[in-house]
C-alpha cells in the first residue's frame, strides 16, 4: 500500500507546483486598451484589435488577416518614435521591445480603413 501511496503523492505535488508557476505566467501579461483615432462612417460595430504586454512582448491580435498594418510605439512623454513596422497579410503581431527602457508608450496601429491607439508601461 505505501509503494503505491507515495509516488501518487509524489505526482500530486509535482502537478499542484507547475500549477501555480504557469498561472503566475499568465498573471503578468497587461491587456492594453485601444481606441478608435478615425470616425465610424456606418452603424456597424468596429472590431477592435486585442493587444497586450507581458514582460519586453507586446503581442496584438487583429482578430483577421488584414492586407496590411503598420505598427508605430511612441515614447509617450517625448513623441520619439522608438519602433515602427509596415506587415503584409497578417493576423497576429509580435514585438519584442527588451532594449528599450522602463517607461510609458503609446501604441498607434493602422489597418486600411481605421486607426487604433493606446497607452502601455514597460516595467
Amino acid at each position: 500500500m505505501k509503494t503505491k501511496f507515495l509516488p501518487l503523492l509524489l505526482l500530486t505535488v509535482l502537478l499542484q507546483v507547475s500549477m501555480f508557476s504557469f498561472a503566475n505566467e499568465m498573471t503578468t501579461a497587461r491587456i492594453i486598451r485601444l481606441k478608435n483615432k478615425t470616425e465610424v462612417q456606418h452603424r456597424s460595430i468596429p472590431v477592435i484589435p486585442a493587444a497586450c504586454i507581458e514582460n519586453s512582448l507586446l503581442s496584438i491580435d487583429l482578430l483577421s488577416t488584414v492586407p496590411t498594418v503598420t505598427v508605430t510605439i511612441k515614447d509617450a512623454e517625448t513623441g520619439e518614435v522608438v519602433y515602427t513596422s509596415t506587415d503584409i497579410n497578417v493576423d497576429k503581431v509580435y514585438i519584442d521591445l527588451a532594449g528599450e527602457e522602463k517607461g510609458k508608450y503609446t501604441l498607434e496601429i493602422q489597418l486600411p480603413k481605421e486607426a487604433f491607439i493606446g497607452d502601455f508601461e514597460l516595467d
